[in-house]
């Protein structure tokens, strides 16, 4: 058992070592393609990493080959909708899986008790610990939404009021992307780009929605097309979607507070009500013990 449990170790220790210098490497390699315009000198990977590279390659590819497709496109797609795109990789992914799954793996060796099986509990303890990651991203690709769907009604209005100025949409939304910060920023400063180099609006527009995946993002898209088809002015159009998106953020809040009560039921009942219990009955029940007893 030492010894098994000594060889888990040390493969969760190659995996997780290999996983951090990927991910360098891959920050490293995205640092030398932005600065590349600029003649700087490209840092070469050092004696580690060129040690560990083949080993993590072929690694990469085992577990690309043993994941199902649909489980690396989910995996490219939260990618995506987390802003990880250029930073990170569905290999590097799956590499911090099978370090967690490794560590898991362990610690389920070291604390699983007697009466259950080493084996289930390895296999269970490595199963679990390889969703974390997964957690993980899915957590940052919803806040990342959220961020967007709370910014979205504030640059609609600006964005109304710029071209009803007299801007085009295009020079409209680069004065928003001028005055707003975060990740709506970031897309609508990227679909800019993609225009300038040009991609037609409608696709740019498309693949803004593709993206972000957020509700009220599509929706104006689709609103913008159609105002397109049908020769609406683009200013009404932005001030109704500034409109319904408002209401919409308002109806979410509302059905956050409508669900508060259920979420708050089970900390009374399981944290608040055993310690008013305890204070309230305990001493009447101790009373009630000691008299039964003393007859």
């Amino acid at each position: 058992m030492i010894a098994l449990a000594s060889l888990f170790v040390a493969v969760g220790c190659g995996v997780v070592a290999a996983g951090l210098f990927a991910s360098r490497h891959a920050v490293a390699e995205a640092a030398n393609v932005g600065v590349m315009y600029d003649e700087a000198p490209v840092v070469k990977p050092g004696v580690v990493h060129r040690a560990l590279e083949p080993l993590l390659a072929q690694a990469a590819r085992m577990m690309r080959t043993l994941s199902p497709t649909a489980r690396l496109d989910l995996i490219g797609r939260r990618l995506i909708y987390a802003g990880l795109e250029g930073k990170l990789t569905v290999e590097n992914v799956l590499v911090r899986k099978a370090s967690a799954a490794a560590l898991g793996a362990v610690f389920a060796l070291v604390a699983h008790p007697h009466r259950i099986p080493w084996f289930v509990a390895v296999v269970g303890g490595g199963a679990l610990a390889s969703f974390v990651p997964d957690l993980l991203l899915d957590s940052r690709a919803r806040a990342r939404q959220h961020q967007i769907a709370r910014d979205l009604p504030d640059a609609l209005d600006l964005l109304a009021i710029t071209v009803e100025a007299g801007l085009g949409l295009e020079q409209a939304v680069g004065v928003v992307t001028d005055r707003l910060s975060g990740p709506l920023g970031d897309e609508l400063r990227r679909m800019l780009a993609e225009i300038e180099l040009g991609v037609d609006r409608r696709h740019a527009l498309d693949l803004l929605r593709r993206r972000t995946d957020v509700r009220e993002l599509s929706a104006f898209v689709v609103a913008l097309h159609q105002a397109d088809e049908l020769g609406i002015a683009v200013g009404d159009v932005l001030r109704v979607q500034s409109h319904q998106v408002r209401l919409l953020r308002r109806q979410r809040a509302r059905e956050e507070a409508a669900k508060t009560p259920v979420k708050i039921l089970f900390p009374v009942v399981f944290g608040i009500f055993p310690a008013m219990f305890v204070v309230t009955v305990g001493p009447g029940a101790i009373n009630i013990a000691r008299s039964l007893f003393a007859h």
